[in-house]
């Protein structure tokens, strides 16, 4: 991935960030303004809603029953976050990585369908 592709995947991921940061406080002003009645709403998908406090079984069942949808764009941002991780340790590992899901070795050969193996893979990098 080029300097300015790895800077526009960061670029995003700064801007999704920032969404979700509105959006929590926007549902902790309206909790705290007295709807009392209402539920917390849910503003980060993939996590739990605050105002259920779930247990860890019923986390662990969920994700489970539910695996983790991504975007391109969330694929994108965890690709370049790991190149350029520790100085560009992982700059060879992202790229076979992306090489075996995707036939001409860029992240649009990759289906949508191996995002989430594509994922665990590389979270796998730290690991080892």
């Amino acid at each position: 991935m080029s300097k300015m592709g790895e800077l526009s995947a960061m670029i995003e991921s700064l801007i999704d960030c920032g969404q979700t940061l509105t959006k929590t406080g926007e549902a902790l002003m309206k909790f705290y303004s007295g709807e009392k009645d209402e539920e917390l709403p849910s503003v980060c998908p993939g996590k739990a809603e605050v105002a259920a406090q779930p247990t860890a079984d019923s986390t662990e069942k969920e994700k489970s029953e539910k695996p983790r949808i991504y975007s391109k764009e969330d694929i994108r941002g965890m690709l370049a976050a790991k190149a350029s991780e520790e100085n560009g340790r992982y700059k060879s590992d992202v790229k076979a990585i992306v090489k075996k899901y995707g036939n001409g070795g860029t992240l649009t050969d990759i289906p949508a369908e191996s995002y989430p193996e594509l994922v665990k893979e590389l979270e796998g990098l730290s690991d080892g």
